[in-house]
């Protein structure tokens, strides 16, 4: 997750620096193993093959992700506490799988099935679609509707766990009173190809777009219609705002963190005696993941108040720095 770590994929960014001779990789090889990383054993472009081979390597020494219930309202959904996502270099979907993450968020815009996953039951992993009408148009059904269907019918996936207001509602009012967002869920729920509600609600800082948080995320709570959420938690997020969010997870709404590393990262690294706290001193996307799926609820004092959190990997030492990250963290 740290940007200053990256690591080029061929065909997938431009990289400065030459590829890693046979010499170089070999060594790079032996620091992943010890358990050093990519960034401390220095930079390089890696082909295909050796791509793969240090795949290998990190997720050995990782092995499989903790995992945990998402929440009381969807069953015994328990999810890894890294979640995949469509906008992840593909070429990470598989060593995500071989960690034992089994969440997709933004499934729907998949216009096809992967081929990683097609080699395993549909069963095995959950989805979530993120449906974009919900701040410009919630009270248009046909509009979320058709998100749904279309994009199961281009990528075979046959259902979502999740239907998940993507963005969320302007306004508590809007929330309250425009209902066609929901009413869609409802259709798609007695058609079987979605199972819960869900929202992921955004809160741009000034922008007077989005109602506050705790002011939006009580009014979702008081609702009783919210399975999953989706918010911004990072180290620079205020008390305030973590109590509310400490509520939700009370009321059994199952909680994924977004935003980690975009709006924390600088809070994180104003403070090293955080990061040496996190066990995670100098690597500031390592501390952000840890801060934010250990950060305990002010309500009851010993649950984390995150199941999961979102992670936007395009590269393999942000997946290594991130996936790390849950080593020894249940």
């Amino acid at each position: 997750m740290n940007t200053d770590d990256r690591i080029a994929y061929s065909g997938q960014e431009a990289s400065p620096q030459k590829p890693l001779s046979r010499r170089e990789f070999v060594r790079l090889l032996t620091t992943l193993a010890a358990g050093g990383g990519i960034a401390a054993a220095g930079l390089g472009a890696l082909t295909p093959s050796q791509m793969a081979e240090a795949a290998e390597v990190i997720t050995a020494r990782i092995g499989k992700l903790p995992k945990m219930k998402l929440g009381e309202r969807m069953g015994n959904m328990k999810v890894s506490r890294i979640l995949i996502s469509s906008d992840w270099n593909p070429a990470l979907y598989g060593p995500g799988l071989a960690v034992g993450a089994n969440f997709v968020h933004k499934a729907g815009y998949w216009n096809s099935l992967p081929p990683e996953f097609r080699k395993i039951p549909r069963e095995a992993y959950y989805t979530d679609i993120t449906v974009d009408s919900t701040p410009n148009n919630p009270d248009n059904e046909d509009e979320a509707y058709n998100q749904v269907v279309g994009s199961l019918q281009r990528n075979g996936l046959g259902y979502y766990d999740i239907f998940r207001a993507h963005f969320g509602w302007r306004s508590v009012d809007a929330f309250k009173h425009q209902t066609g967002t929901y009413r869609a869920f409802k259709r798609l729920k007695r058609e079987r190809k979605v199972r819960f509600f869900g929202v992921s609600q955004h809160a741009t800082p000034g922008d007077s777009n989005y109602p506050a948080y705790p002011d939006i995320i009580q009014a979702e709570i008081d609702s009783g219609l919210i399975d999953s959420m989706q918010v911004w938690f990072s180290a620079s997020t205020t008390p305030e705002i973590t109590e509310v969010f400490a509520r939700a997870h009370k009321a059994g709404i199952g909680m994924t963190a977004m935003k980690t590393y975009a709006q924390g990262a600088g809070a994180m690294r104003a403070n090293p005696d955080l990061q040496r706290k996190l066990g995670a001193e100098g690597s500031i996307g390592r501390a952000c993941i840890r801060y934010s799926l250990s950060k305990t609820s002010p309500i009851s004092g010993k649950n984390p108040i995150f199941h999961c959190c979102v992670s936007a990997l395009t590269n393999m030492g942000m997946f290594d720095e991130n996936m790390s990250a849950l080593i020894k963290m249940a």
